[in-house]
């Protein structure tokens, strides 16, 4: 604001002198201090300009149009971003260096040295054909023994290797050359060989082996071994700790591991574990196997937690019964049980029903009117009856006590029937047996709204010239209504008297 004002000033005070009409007005002393004030104004630093001579900062964001160029180290105390940048591996781009000093870019050229405490590398590493994860070499020369034995010399892998292949060890080699000889003049081969190693020279490197016969190999055709070709051990004719291998197959679509593998073709029980598409054997079986879905065959597992999921990748429900209703247990509704690590629905007892949890976290009992919890066995009839035993009456001093007892799935409900939803009647019959049905109208019209409960005396028994009636019937009909006030069920309890 100051600033402001003494703006105003200089330019009140050389509007003045500009605009001056009167001879010798305007001085040298008025012009000069006009003019000094304008200096002195010029050189003050107020802050509302940058500096070029010394040190300043900037409250906002300055943009350089055509560059910045600094002649001294530049200290950005925060990072600094290059280009839009967006964080990540595979979808990242531009680049940033955080306050920390961590880089993230593109790509770095180092035209002497890097020197780093520690270099790690994201690569995508992709495996074509089989991968059988056993002792394997690669035949460097082939020489024919007769009698359909072959000496292999085995390359060295790097230096002081000794070959792992075993006696008695059946070998399965392959070879696939068809790349290289589309481009050569080499003949292209693309076949597999099953072999029985007869004697191994570790020192060497040297094995001999013996073809198995066609009729004795998967595919009912054999081939000699080749210079070049990759072997590895599929199973041994004796030892059982030689017997088994994994492999990993992108053209069968599984991972396997084999056992007791003694000769070339597979039986059934070789497939010790199978994940991905399960062989034929498994699919002759008229299992429940869904198409072109993966599964998994072991002989057995041993794990902790198992979570199961239907066909939208939803968790399935494990109903876990948690035995009698406590207020301070803790209940679940397909939730996860973190002590248990179940995807959990909590089923419980009460009032000898079953209910299942519909409302994770609830500590309410379960009732038939409450929505934390549905009642899935047990009696689930609505009921009525009276509270009162059964007794002998005194006709001469009559009186009979009746109240209403509700209840539904086990639990008294009384509280819950309205007054108004209580209808009491009365049914009798004179001596000759006839109905006294205007008789039983008043006393329904003058006492059928006592609702829950009824104190019955002899007034209540309508005495004539015939005395007490021969049959004489008071009857509850009791009303349970839902949630929305509809009428859900009604039954009736009566108190019958016959007369001898």
């Amino acid at each position: 604001m100051q600033n402001e004002n003494t703006i105003q000033e200089l330019i009140s005070r050389l509007t003045e002198i500009r605009d001056e009409r009167a001879k010798g007005a305007n001085t040298a002393r008025r012009v000069g201090s006009a003019m000094l004030a304008l200096l002195n104004y010029a050189m003050q630093d107020n802050g509302t300009y940058l500096s070029k001579e010394h040190d300043d900062a900037a409250d906002g964001v300055i943009t350089f149009l055509k560059g910045l160029i600094s002649e001294a180290k530049a200290e950005l105390k925060e990072g600094a971003t290059f280009g839009d940048f967006v964080s990540g591996i595979n979808g990242g781009k531009g680049a940033q260096i955080d306050t920390l000093g961590n880089a993230e870019m593109e790509s770095i050229t180092v035209r002497s040295y890097m020197k780093v405490m520690e270099l790690i590398v994201n690569r995508l590493t992709a495996l074509e054909g089989d991968q059988l994860f056993t002792e394997s070499d690669t035949i460097e020369s082939v020489s024919y023994l007769g009698d359909n034995c072959y000496g292999l010399k085995l390359r060295s892998k790097y230096k002081g290797y000794f070959t792992a292949q075993h006696v008695n060890n059946v070998l399965k080699g392959i070879v696939n050359n068809v790349a290289t000889a589309a481009v050569s003049d080499k003949t292209a081969l693309y076949y597999t060989s099953w072999m029985r190693v007869n004697s191994v020279n570790a020192v060497t490197n040297y094995i001999e082996i013996s073809l198995y016969p066609d009729s004795e190999v998967p595919a009912g055709k054999n081939f000699p071994p080749c210079e070049l070709m990759n072997i590895a051990r599929w199973g041994n004719q004796t030892d059982e700790s030689l017997q088994q291998c994994f492999y990993l197959s992108s053209s069968e679509g599984r991972i396997v591991k084999l056992t007791g593998v003694t000769k070339p073709i597979l039986e059934n029980w070789n497939y010790g574990m199978v994940f991905g598409d399960m062989p034929s054997f498994l699919k002759e079986m008229k299992l429940p196997l869904m198409k072109d879905r993966d599964y998994m065959y072991a002989a057995g597992i041993i794990t902790q937690d198992i979570i199961q999921i239907d066909y939208q990748g939803k968790p399935v429900v494990t109903y876990v019964d948690r035995g009698q209703f406590s207020k301070t247990a803790q209940y679940y509704c397909a939730s996860l049980n973190a002590e248990t690590g179940k995807y959990e629905t909590s089923d419980v007892w009460y009032t000898g029903c079953k209910w299942r949890c519909q409302k994770t976290g609830t500590h309410a009992e379960p009732r038939w009117n409450n929505t934390d919890w549905a009642m899935i066995e047990g009696n689930p009839a609505f009921s009525v009856d009276f509270r009162e035993a059964e007794a002998i009456y005194d006709f001469d001093n009559f009186i009979a006590p009746l109240t209403i007892v509700a209840t539904l799935y086990g639990q008294d409900i009384t509280d819950d029937i309205l007054d108004t939803d209580v209808a009491w009647t009365r049914y009798t019959e004179n001596s000759q047996g006839v109905q006294r049905v205007t008789s039983d109208t008043v006393w329904a019209e003058k006492r059928g709204g006592a609702g829950k409960s009824i104190v019955l005396t002899q007034e209540d028994l309508s005495l004539d010239s015939d005395g007490v009636p021969k049959k004489i019937s008071f009857t509850a009909t009791v009303i349970l209504r839902d949630g929305m006030g509809y009428e859900a069920d009604r039954q009736s309890v009566s108190l019958d008297y016959m007369k001898p």
